[in-house]
């Protein structure tokens, strides 16, 4: 069955430059290309990746089926369709990473790119810095850049150099205003959200490059800044490239889904949100519970697919504070008209040892644009 007219909006505007590797065959069935273009109103997809390889979850905006190629410690995700790069601000896109899994290996980008289809390179380390298997969660979306305005920026997102530049084919900000980054320390930097209109939205950062092991968190964060500490695997500050996003309207803009910052105890109520099927209609809400160093976000209400085919869901998470590095250890759903989906997450020190509280930003995607009221 084929989505509803309103839902097919979609962008074409055209994705960071990384030889893609030979992509994996995929066993994992796939709905029509026809119906995956009405997912959302801006080219993504996110895949949720097995330790061996294989795909737990695979959504694509463009259509055909997601692949993997897999050698120990090193994943390449291939999205048919969703590549392509040219000059133009944000054309490059952005991708946002977290390790699943109840190990302590942690999981880093290394680059994506590729025409027409996008590949995004992945790399996951033991404590030690060894290579090592993981499962993980891969986000991609790409915005086209506005003119220049001084409307507020709901949206955000930039790739930066370890010296804090920002690349402008990879920067975005719904104001069509650059973000700006100032280095403030070895491994410290301020992201400056030009027009940001709120401090309650979804906060991610992927460490990129660099040394095994590498981390970045979310230091603390205000209307219209962030700051992002990087450290090595043994916790010291490092200079660090890194990925990093916002966005106040669901976890992506104006995607089905919901953010929070879970405070070690709860998900604070000040900086939570979520959204529903019909945007500030549908009965949406995001909880977090602890249970010592296990953390439940609960994501309920009005989501899901406008069709027959499988609502589709993936949750990152991002440390808040010090060193160290949060993953997602368990997602499950139980769908219908009202849904319920439960994320667990536990943090770790540089070292690998469990954080007694966990303190992160949590963010839950989905396969499904949100309607007009």
């Amino acid at each position: 069955m084929r989505k509803i007219t309103w839902l097919l909006g979609l962008c074409t505007v055209s994705a960071c430059a990384v030889e893609p590797e030979a992509p994996a065959a995929s066993d994992d069935p796939s709905v029509s290309s026809t119906e995956q273009a009405a997912f959302s109103y801006f080219p993504m997809g996110f895949a949720r990746v097995t330790a061996a390889g294989g795909l737990h979850t695979q959504f694509n905006s463009a259509g055909g089926a997601v692949a993997v190629a897999h050698s120990p410690g090193n994943y390449t995700v291939t999205f048919p369709g969703l590549g392509g790069i040219s000059s133009a601000a944000a054309s490059g896109g952005h991708i946002q990473i977290s390790a699943e899994g109840t190990s302590n290996v942690r999981c880093r980008s290394m680059g994506w790119g590729g025409s027409p289809n996008l590949s995004a390179s992945v790399q996951c380390n033991a404590p030690d810095g060894s290579l090592a298997d993981s499962a993980f969660t891969v986000l991609f979306y790409r915005y086209a850049m506005p003119a220049p305005s001084t409307s507020p920026a709901g949206a955000a997102y930039s790739w930066v150099t370890a010296s804090g530049v920002v690349s402008l084919q990879y920067d975005y900000n719904a104001s069509g205003v650059h973000n700006t980054v100032s280095k403030t320390g070895t491994g410290q930097y301020t992201v400056t959200i030009p027009n940001a209109s709120s401090s309650n939205a979804s906060m991610m950062v992927t460490s990129y490059g660099g040394t095994a092991g590498t981390t970045c968190s979310i230091s603390g964060w205000g209307t219209g800044i962030a700051n992002v500490a990087c450290h090595d695997r043994l916790g010291a500050l490092t200079d660090s490239a890194f990925n990093f996003s916002y966005a106040t309207t669901g976890p992506t803009m104006s995607q089905q889904g919901a953010h929070a910052w879970f405070d070690g105890a709860a998900a604070s109520p000040w900086y939570s949100a979520a959204l529903g099927k019909v945007s500030w209609c549908s009965p949406a809400s995001v909880s977090g519970s602890g249970n010592l160093s296990l953390a439940s976000l609960v994501v309920s209400g009005e989501l899901g697919s406008w069709d027959g085919s499988p609502f589709l869901r993936a949750s990152l998470v991002s440390k808040y504070g010090g060193a160290g590095y949060c993953k997602v250890e368990s997602l499950s759903s139980v769908e219908g008209a009202s849904s319920t989906a439960t994320t667990t997450v536990r943090c770790y020190s540089p070292a690998g040892a469990v954080i007694p509280t966990p303190v992160f930003t949590f963010t839950h995607v989905t396969s499904d644009a949100t309607g007009p009221c």
